[in-house]
């Protein structure tokens, strides 16, 4: 009994301990005691926690650095599965921000690290979520493809909620597809599933997924009956507000397809109450075009183009892309003023969505190319391996002997070898001493002479210039005048020299020795102890910092400056982190800290942010600037137009 208790003691102090850790992971102290202990699986664990603490909470940075750790440390450990479960989280963050391409990649790589090591379950659940990627950007073969992939994997394991994921997903796939037969199949078949683990949100939402198959039939009498089975599920009408009011829309909208008014309108607003109840914005877009239908068939167009527009309006807030065109299109039957501008708006949009689309796909197909290949090359070298092994037996014995033989007849020769070649290597040494010599030499001269250029002659001008326009000071006789045309035409002369002088700095702002990168990190470390802040600094993709122009080095160094002085000097933040991408031809560089913010629109005396904004328009970039109470984000974009 007493080894039991203690057991139980030791079980209920380490729960403590991980929730004091949850509860102050921000706090410097209790982040330095996390990094510093010792590695272990135990240690990875309590990473993954906090990460996943601050994916739950929304804190974006927070969650990137405490998923980075565990990133870390599951590759020290040589943990495949932690690596994928690493990639899995980070591909959520990226869903989540509606970034797809880098979710994409990541499921991918989660589902390649699992099918490595046999776990055909969780391998199954990432295709699931590729798939419903690959069915968004309309790459509806390869989505099937790795649906079905998955649901031959899941059905013989009997795990019900990801197989009702399966067939819904190919019911909403076959939908699209206006393949309304197969569409109905799976729907069914995800009923059968809900039905059969007793979930009654599943249930109802199958029996309303089926009711929209038979909307986009046209026959409404039966999507209704559909519809009113769902709305009888008890579950939904008290635990599940958003599918209660997706249903009596949907309820609603069919009545006004079958030319009935009784209940149509009050069932509309009903659901629009919930969805604003609930901020359900996308379920009220939907919302505002069916009551902008109602009111056109009943010919009040006032009324109809009213909640037309606010459903463009928050469609385009919310990026709702197929919401915007359907409401430009109802637009331009509403308004006969604006319908040539509506329908151009349309056709932009539509054909801007299609060459994105196109893009995503094309990006999908190369990442799942460099994925075959990497395991085509592993099968490779497995091959390649097993045939090593078994001819290394049969001629070690052979080799050995000869390496024997070889070795006494070449002993000799190799010391004789080895001694010129010291001697080779001595004179080598030499000469690239002396050439360093000579470099820094000439280094130490250029900059002798322009401390020369500087304290003899500019410095020097500016004085005696200084003291003549003191003497001037005050005095207006045309004499007077014509000396301080001089002496400004003086000035003049002495600011190109200063430009001069400039210029030839600039060529040497970064060393040969070292590289940009080498140059940014040691800047970035230095200013990590004299702000005191954590530091998350993350090159997600190899960019050549050096084969880039002088011009965006410069003004990105000057920028990182600018931004790291603001929050040293204002922002009173404990973590900052800057994320530095590379897509196509641009440059994408994220700078955030967790500080207190400030108001973007309020006028402010500094001329830092000026200066940000200065040194990205003249390098014909975007900048995007966001403060609050939870910190400060600079997002950066960069073309890639001049390389040296």
């Amino acid at each position: 009994m007493a080894c039991t208790s203690n057991r139980k003691e030791a079980a209920e102090a380490k729960t403590y301990e991980k929730d004091l850790y949850l509860k102050n992971a921000n706090k410097d102290s209790i982040r330095r005691v996390i990094i510093e202990l010792q590695n272990s699986p135990e240690k990875n664990d309590l990473l993954f926690d906090l990460s996943y603490h601050f994916y739950s909470e929304n804190k974006p940075a927070e969650f990137r650095y405490w998923n980075h750790e565990a990133f870390k440390l599951s590759t020290a450990l040589r943990d495949t599965l932690k690596i994928a479960e690493a990639n899995w989280d980070l591909a959520n963050f990226y869903y989540r921000k509606e970034k797809i391409d880098s979710a994409f990649y990541h499921y991918r790589k989660a589902a390649r690290f699992y099918n490595i090591k046999g776990e055909k379950f969780l391998y199954a659940r990432m295709l699931l979520n590729i798939a419903i990627l690959q069915k968004n950007i309309k790459d509806y073969s390869n989505s099937e493809a790795n649906t079905l992939t998955a649901l031959k994997i899941i059905l013989p394991l009997k795990e019900h909620r990801q197989i009702y994921i399966g067939y819904n997903s190919l019911g909403i796939l076959y939908n699209e597809l206006s393949e309304y037969e197969n569409a109905l199949d799976y729907h069914n078949r995800a009923l059968v599933t809900a039905k059969k683990i007793s979930d009654g949100y599943l249930e109802a939402n199958s029996l309303n997924n089926i009711g929209v198959v038979y909307e986009k039939l046209g026959l409404y009498e039966k999507g209704l009956d559909y519809y009113n089975q769902a709305l009888e599920i008890e579950d939904v009408t008290t635990k599940h507000v958003q599918l209660h009011a997706m249903i009596k829309d949907n309820t609603a909208y069919s009545k006004l397809k079958l030319g009935k008014r009784h209940g149509v309108l009050s069932g509309m607003l009903e659901a629009l109450q919930l969805r604003e109840q609930e901020g359900h914005e996308a379920g009220i877009v939907i919302n505002k075009l069916h009551l902008g239908e109602y009111f056109f068939t009943e010919g009040d167009t006032l009324k109809s183009r009213k909640y037309f527009y606010e459903a463009k309006e928050l469609a385009e807030n919310m990026h709702l892309h197929k919401d915007i065109l359907q409401s430009l299109l109802f637009l331009s039957r509403t308004d006969e003023e604006k319908s040539n501008e509506y329908l151009r708006d349309y056709i932009n949009l539509h054909d801007s969505l299609e060459q994105n689309e196109r893009r995503v796909r094309s990006k999908f197909a190369r990442i799942e190319l460099e994925t075959d290949e990497f395991i085509a090359e592993n099968r490779y070298l497995n091959e390649q391996r097993k045939w090593i092994i078994g001819g290394a037996g049969g001629t070690v014995f052979m080799v050995l002997l000869i390496l024997v033989i070889w070795r006494q007849k070449s002993k000799n020769k190799k010391l004789e070898l080895e001694q010129a070649q010291q001697k080779s290597n001595e004179e080598i040494y030499n000469l690239l001493l002396a050439q360093q010599n000579k470099l820094e030499e000439g280094r130490h001269q250029e900059k002798e002479r322009i401390s020369r250029e500087l304290h003899d002659g500019i410095l020097g001008k500016l004085f005696g210039t200084r003291l003549m326009l003191e003497n001037l000071f005050g005095k207006s006789d045309l004499e007077s005048l014509e000396s301080k045309k001089k002496y400004l035409n003086d000035l003049r002369l002495i600011e190109e020299e200063i430009r001069t002088l400039s210029h030839e700095l600039n060529a040497e702002f970064f060393s040969p020795k070292q590289s940009f990168l080498d140059v940014l990190q040691e800047y970035l470390a230095e200013q990590k102890k004299i702000g005191r802040f954590e530091l998350l600094f993350v090159n997600e993709e190899q960019i050549a910092w050096d084969e880039l122009s002088s011009e965006i080095k410069i003004n990105v160094f000057r920028i990182f400056q600018e931004a790291i002085n603001n929050v040293i000097k204002h922002a009173d933040a404990n973590l900052v982190s800057i994320t530095c991408n590379k897509y196509d031809d641009r440059l994408e560089i994220v700078i955030f800290d967790n500080g207190k913010g400030f108001e973007v629109s309020e006028k402010r005396k500094g001329i830092g942010i000026k200066n940000i904004k200065s040194r990205i328009t003249r390098l014909d970039g975007h900048l995007n600037l966001s403060s609050d109470r939870n910190g400060t984000q600079i997002e950066l974009e960069i073309p890639i137009k001049r390389y040296e």
